[in-house]
């Protein structure tokens, strides 16, 4: 893993490219694998240093600055600049990791932003609920009178 990641970084393939939603959710994934799950490390289970500052510093500049700029209100998650559980590891992640990372400005509102979302997802999810159990009564009522 470390040694694509290096042979990203010395390509500068992270620079030319677009962001999208794709290359943020995989750009989480690769964070995750070097900089969290230690089993992907050295042998000290520990990224290396150069790892970890091309990874940080394109998180910082780059992958933050881009979800921030690309939150859309929308109920529908695949118009979202990430997806609610890749939020939920990256904001976990950063509190523990890299809280003066977690306490930016920018990551705050981002976090605003899947809260809300996370509301209107569970108000839906209530709201269908909800529907369900009404047609179930209205099918029991009607069994009641037809019989």
């Amino acid at each position: 893993m470390e040694r694509q990641t290096r042979r990203m970084y010395q390509r500068g393939e992270e620079t030319w490219r677009r962001l999208t939603r794709q290359r943020v959710v995989a750009f989480c994934e690769l964070f995750l694998r070097c900089m969290v799950w230690t089993e992907n490390g050295q042998r000290e289970g520990r990224p290396h240093p150069e790892i970890v500052q091309a990874l940080l510093g394109t998180l910082v500049r780059r992958i933050i600055p881009w979800v921030d700029q690309h939150r859309i209100w929308s109920n529908f998650e695949r118009r979202w600049p990430m997806s609610l559980e890749h939020f939920h590891e990256m904001d976990n992640d950063l509190s523990q990791y890299l809280p003066s990372v977690h306490a930016g400005q920018q990551w705050q509102r981002i976090r605003v932003y899947f809260g809300d979302m996370e509301r209107v997802r569970e108000q839906r999810r209530r709201e269908e609920q909800e529907r369900r159990q009404r047609e179930v009564r209205l099918n029991q009522v009607r069994r009641v009178l037809f019989l």
